[in-house]
C-alpha cells in the first residue's frame, strides 16, 4: 500500500523543504523543470503551486525522508553488522583448520 502524504504545500513548506535540502531556489527550479522565479513566487506567496508540481515535491519529499532515515540508521546497522560478523567467526578454528 502506497503512503499517502497530506501535506498542505505552501510558501512555509516548500521554503522548509528546500532549505532542509540545502538547495537554492534555483536547484529546484532545475529539479523541477520550472524556472526560479516560479520557486521565488510560491515562496513568496504570489504564485500558486500547480497541483502537478505539488506531486513532484511529494516525490522530492519522500526521497529525502527517505535519505534522512538512511544516514540516522546506517552507524547503527554497521556496528550491528560489525558486532555480528566478529561473533560469527572463531578465530581459533579457522586457524585450527588451516593447520
Amino acid at each position: 500500500m502506497v503512503e499517502s502524504y497530506s501535506l498542505d504545500w505552501n510558501k512555509e513548506t516548500l521554503r522548509d523543504l528546500r532549505l532542509r535540502l540545502g538547495w537554492s531556489r534555483s536547484e529546484l527550479a532545475r529539479k523541477l523543470h520550472c524556472a526560479p522565479e516560479e520557486i521565488e513566487s510560491w515562496e513568496d506567496g504570489t504564485g500558486l503551486i500547480a497541483l502537478a508540481m505539488k506531486g513532484e515535491l511529494e516525490i522530492i519529499l519522500r526521497q529525502a525522508e527517505a535519505c534522512s532515515e538512511e544516514v540516522q540508521f546506517t552507524p547503527a546497522a554497521e556496528n550491528e553488522c560489525a558486532k555480528n560478523a566478529l561473533e560469527q567467526i572463531n578465530f581459533s578454528r579457522v586457524k585450527a583448520d588451516l593447520e
